[in-house]
């Protein structure tokens, strides 16, 4: 009979152990579990300060912009624009013949007694195109009145109202008449200064054409 007690008793602690160690295991397992706000929180920072990698080397990363063309102006916008400056639009130096003298932006009886005058352009001022200035001869020296002496390779120089001097270099020169202008219309990659007067003082109707390139 003593046996027995102590058998069920000893069964009994054993139980009572088992049940125990299952409750501690169930709550260590809770504990673990258990997130608190704080450890949101830190989580969050964490992801929150992690750099943002880009990669630069991908097609949809790649923003190329929109290209605006500006609208060219015509050759008789150009032209009308430098008529209205009605003034002196640079100065012409020609080191072979002497002269050194203003061009006028128009033009006009009294001007082209006194200087060379802008009549047309293709591309404004120094730019790319052809520009045309009209001067007299007199066959005294003064004006253009030496302009038969240039050759090609001879230079002439203008500087604009932006005080930009640019060299040209003499490549054409020819006789034609007073209402030809084609020269004037060729395409040219370069600026391109045409200068032009009558043939001789009493020859209105021809006229001597020196055309000089930019260099």
């Amino acid at each position: 009979m003593k046996k027995k007690i102590v058998i069920i008793a000893g069964i009994s602690i054993l139980v009572v152990i088992i049940v125990i160690s299952i409750i501690l295991v169930i709550l260590n397992n809770v504990k673990e579990e258990e997130v608190t706000p704080t450890a949101i929180e830190n989580t969050i920072i964490e992801e929150k300060e992690e750099p943002l990698v880009v990669g630069l080397d991908r097609e949809e990363n790649v923003v190329e912009e929109e290209k605006v063309e500006v609208p060219q102006k015509t050759p008789a916008e150009l032209t009308q624009e430098i008529y209205n400056i009605n003034g002196p639009i640079g100065t012409l130096v020609i080191p072979k013949t002497g002269v050194n003298t203003q061009i006028y932006s128009n033009v006009t009886v009294d001007k082209m007694e006194e200087m060379p005058c802008f009549l047309y352009t293709t591309g404004g001022l120094n730019q790319v195109g052809n520009t045309l200035f009209v001067g007299h001869n007199r066959e005294n020296g003064t004006l253009f009145s030496d302009n038969n002496k240039l050759e090609e390779g001879d230079e002439f120089y203008f500087t604009d109202l932006n005080g930009t001097e640019l060299k040209y270099v003499v490549y054409s020169k020819f006789t034609t008449t007073d209402s030809d202008m084609s020269f004037v219309q060729t395409q040219t990659e370069k600026p391109v200064i045409a200068l032009s007067c009558c043939l001789t003082a009493s020859d209105t109707n021809m006229r001597t054409i020196i055309m000089g390139r930019a260099e």
